[in-house]
């Protein structure tokens, strides 16, 4: 391959041009592969294998832990398929050439080149095997194959080492893995941040005794300088920069005595994540299954010469893999392995996901590990309602893992601990079908049918046959949450719909507990979090945006995006209180309506996630806030800290607001407020906006400091009353402020809609005047945001 055409997608793609078939497709991926992998083989043969995969990671990696030092194309997969070619060698460095006299620095770039070449291949060989697939799945199992495939460190240090130190370190985890691995969780950490140790110990050493030498003679030529100083600056400069090897051996010894451990538990621990060097698999076969199938390095990143040195990789030992490990060591079928699942992963996964919608809702969960009354087989749902007096002829028990009702809104929890197994990850499409509807269709199922009875019943049966009643719960989402990182397939719950995974209407947010975890870490109010879930399963953002991960999406909404504008005719027929649709409005619906994929968003998260990692001199980063207009932070903020009646939705409802119009609500009460300071005199307004997610109402009001309390409130509520009736708006809140704008009291109406005579004739006695089609913009494109972001009063991973 001419190294002229190495980055041209252009040529890359018309390889395939002529393939009719997986075999075609895949003999073409192969074909390439052995060309590559000689030529690569070819440039390093005479070097140490060791110097070739430092100076790889050297290339791909940060050279300092930071997160704001980036590597532009820098990739894992780079090192790993160049490594993969090393390894089918002899031993170590099988040529007789001296290795001082090697230089194998020189062809590291073209060794990236072709690296990212044969990585682009494998990603269209993975997309084109889709296109000619029959199953409905297989487009969507090519994006989560090739996720798997080059995406490392899949989460944050401090949530997976948080989350893994409550699983694996469970005592019932640790004699498991004593027993068939032959260590604890507690020693991988300790031979992890040993490792990281010696490393560092020693680029440390490197580094100030060659700058040590630089400082001493800052302004003498070279030629000037001693020769014994210059000899001494080469050989630290030689084994930091040229050949490396030395420098990145680490042996079971000095691990033990940084980690504290015995030397057998760290030679076990090394040992168990490494891979030997073997000519008996040739190099382009196991690159070539590496692309296709199976990637070794994500269990063992490790390389072992035989004789006790090691080195490393892409990820430390055990990173986002630890946990498949040991589930893998355990015998098929066996107690051992029910009872991890009963005893350990399902209770853990469970409570740190209860936990986390904890923290994001700052509300305890109202119902967690409960049971209830579902319908039998086929049954209505509307059979298991109050009146229901017969409950084991027509429900059956069930359980549900979490319920949190806040004020008038239910949001359902369901918790899956059971991994994507390693065939649906290497491209199994059957396999991939069959986990995901084992996890997320079980679970999606179980959340609808919870979903089902309260909007259908108003309340549950739970066991001992107690009734739950939530009549007043006027919006329902659900939650399903999963152990497993699992990138694409999560964030497509369009493609999920579409092959009958998710239900079609109403289907629940999907997240991995690691996401939900950050999100908790991020997220500034529960409002934010309730317009998500609206956002991400309610709106068109579900059929048309798309991403790699789901922090992305998150991280898109956060900064104002992530907004489809609703169909205006479909608004229309569900809400008839709705403005008319218009042909602007149909328009822009027209130009979002469309396939988005979302690239990353994340750097300001992973700065913010990472943040730990900064040098002490260097500036800390700032936490990513919510995009909102300024103006309106305080009001928002007033609502969320006292909780009136209906504070969780209308402060979602506010945070989806157009910029423009939540800068217009607050210049608006603050006029409310100079009126009645002027004129003494009571002074209101009401504000309409019908949208995707109902017809909302906000009313406003001052009163006058002489005015009685009483008298006001009684004044606002009876107009509330009307308005909203003749709106026929389904929720309305009612904020009361004195001249000053200090809330003094909120209401809240939210019943559903009755024809009322007595309303009626209180309409036509006040005289009201219907707003007609003057709602005021229900979401927000992104450009239509004012540039000042949300910030809350209280204080990514890294894809290699």
């Amino acid at each position: 391959m001419d190294r002229s055409d190495l980055g041209d997608p252009v040529h890359e793609l018309r390889l395939f041009r002529g393939c009719g078939s997986i075999f075609d497709v895949r003999a073409v991926l192969r074909e390439q592969v052995e060309a590559e992998v000689a030529l690569m083989s070819l440039a390093v043969a005479d070097a140490d294998a060791f110097d070739v995969i430092e100076l790889m990671r050297m290339r791909e990696f940060p050279p300092v832990p930071d997160p704001s030092v980036v590597v532009g194309d820098g990739t894992a997969l780079a090192v790993e398929i160049v490594t993969a070619v090393l390894l089918a060698r002899t031993s170590r460095k099988p040529d007789p050439t001296p290795r001082i006299d090697t230089r194998p620095h020189e062809k590291i770039e073209e060794l990236h080149q072709r690296a990212r070449r044969l990585a682009r291949l494998a990603t269209y060989c993975h997309q084109y095997e889709a296109h000619f697939s029959e199953d409905p799945l297989a487009h969507l199992a090519a994006e989560y194959r090739s996720g798997v495939l080059n995406i490392r460190n899949m989460q944050y240090d401090t949530v997976r080492d948080d989350h893994e130190a409550q699983l694996l370190g469970h005592p019932i985890v640790a004699e498991m893995m004593r027993n068939h691995l032959g260590y604890t969780y507690s020693d991988v950490i300790a031979v992890r941040e040993a490792m990281g140790q010696i490393a560092g110990d020693r680029m440390t050493k490197l580094r100030d005794g060659s700058g040590d030498i630089l400082m001493r003679y800052p302004d003498t030529p070279p030629e000037e300088v001693p020769a014994h100083e210059v000899q001494a600056f080469m050989d630290l400069l030689i084994p930091f920069m040229f050949l490396p090897a030395d420098r990145a051996v680490i042996r079971a010894d000095a691990v033990a005595e940084e980690a504290g451990l015995t030397s057998e538990t760290a030679e076990a621990v090394l040992a168990s994540y490494a891979q030997s060097f073997d000519d008996a698999h040739p190099a382009g076969r196991r690159v070539y299954d590496m692309l296709v199938g199976e990637n070794p390095f994500l269990t063992t990143p490790l390389v072992s010469d035989g004789d006790g040195n090691f080195v490393a990789t892409t990820n430390d030992v055990g990173l986002d893999s630890l946990r498949r490990i040991f589930e893998a060591a355990l015998p098929r079928n066996s107690n051992e392995v029910r009872r991890y699942d009963k005893k350990v992963r399902q209770v853990v996964t469970e409570r740190l996901a209860i936990e986390h919608l904890e923290s994001i809702l700052r509300t305890p969960r109202s119902h967690e590990g409960f049971k209830y009354f579902a319908p039998l087989g086929d049954g209505a749902v509307s059979a298991l309602s109050a009146e229901c007096a017969e409950l084991n002829r027509v429900g059956k028990l069930v359980e549900g893992d979490g319920l949190f009702l806040i004020d008038d809104v239910a949001i359902c929890v369901e918790v899956k601990g059971k991994s994507i197994a390693a065939q649906a990850r290497r491209g199994d499409v059957r396999r991939l079908s069959r986990d995901l509807k084992s996890t997320i269709g079980d679970a999606s199922d179980q959340t609808l049918r919870l979903q089902s009875l309260i909007e259908t019943n108003g309340g549950l049966w739970l066991e001992g046959c107690t009734w739950l009643d939530l009549s007043h719960i006027r919006e329902v989402r659900s939650v399903v949450a999963l152990l497993d990182d699992i990138g694409p397939l999560g964030t497509a719950i369009g493609e999920l719909q579409r092959v009958g995974v998710v239900p079609e209407v109403r289907p629940p947010w999907i997240t991995s507990l690691h996401d939900l975890a950050t999100i908790a870490e991020v997220c500034d109010r529960p409002g934010e979090f309730l317009l998500y879930l609206r956002r991400r399963t309610d709106s068109g953002v579900t059929t048309h945006y798309r991403a790699a991960d789901e922090l992305d999406l998150y991280m898109l909404f956060r900064s104002g995006g992530l907004y489809v504008e609703p169909d205006p005719d479909q608004t229309r027929f569900e809400i008839p209180s709705a403005p008319p649709a218009k042909r602007r409005d149909r328009r822009k619906h027209a130009q979002e309506a469309v396939g988005t994929l979302v690239a990353d968003h994340c750097w300001e998260l992973n700065a913010w996630m990472q943040r730990h990692q900064f040098e002490e001199h260097n500036a800390q980063p700032t936490k990513p806030t919510f995009n909102t207009a300024s103006r309106l932070v305080p009001l928002i903020d007033v609502l969320t800290e006292q909780r009136p009646p209906g504070w969780l939705r209308s402060t979602a409802d506010l945070l989806g607001l157009a910029g423009e119009t939540q800068t217009k609500i607050a210049k608006t009460v603050a006029e409310l407020g100079r009126m009645t300071r002027r004129d003494g005199q009571y002074h209101e307004v009401v504000l309409s906006f019908a949208g995707l997610w109902g017809h909302p109402t906000l009313f406003a009001a001052t009163r006058p400091r002489n005015a009685e309390l009483a008298a006001v409130r009684e004044r606002l509520l009876t107009y509330m009353r009307a308005k909203r009736y003749q709106l026929r708006s389904d929720r309305a809140l009612g904020l009361l402020f004195d001249e000053r704008l200090n809330l003094e009291h909120a209401f809240y109406l939210n019943a559903p809609h009755v024809d009322s005579p007595d309303l009626d004739a209180v309409v036509e006695a006040m005289q009201l005047q219907p707003i007609g089609d003057k709602t005021l913009p229900p979401m927000p494109p992104s450009a239509r945001r004012p540039t000042k972001r949300l910030r809350g009063k209280s204080a990514k991973r890294s894809k290699r």
